[in-house]
């Protein structure tokens, strides 16, 4: 039985896609945004969103990792730091620099690319694959 649980297991954890799908089974695997290898946590439509958007902090990944709208759609990005150690929602293409301690939480007004993609980083933990993306539709 415990052989049978671990090719269970092994065999889903082959199973990876890339970060452009929005599938749960995605979650903690790894994918490669603006050159940074990072834990893929997921990927959120949010084409059809006029207001705010939440996204997460933990440590060290952001939750949605990817973002997709649409091209030059903009949105206020709900941050909420749910880790222990502080962390910064970084956009350099838009200036947006955002510190947000443990335990709370603050707003960025963002713009999703004409085109391709943005990556987004906390500034503390890039180097620990802390990046995430804007990608237009």
């Amino acid at each position: 039985m415990l052989v049978a649980a671990l090719v269970l297991v092994l065999g889903l954890a082959a199973c990876g896609g890339g970060y452009g799908e929005s599938k749960k089974s995605e979650e903690g695997t790894t994918t490669t945004i603006g050159g940074v290898q990072a834990e893929n946590h997921g990927t959120k439509d949010v084409s059809g969103e006029s207001g705010k958007v939440e996204v997460e902090m933990y440590d060290y990944y952001f939750e949605p990792t990817v973002l997709k709208g649409k091209p030059g759609q903009k949105v206020t990005i709900e941050l909420k730091n749910v880790g222990k150690a502080a962390h910064t929602f970084t956009l350099t293409e838009q200036s947006v620099d955002r510190e947000v301690q443990p335990g709370d939480e603050a707003e960025a007004d963002i713009t999703f690319p004409q085109s391709g993609e943005l990556t987004f980083i906390c500034k503390f933990h890039k180097s620990s694959g802390m990046v995430g993306a804007l990608e237009a539709e």
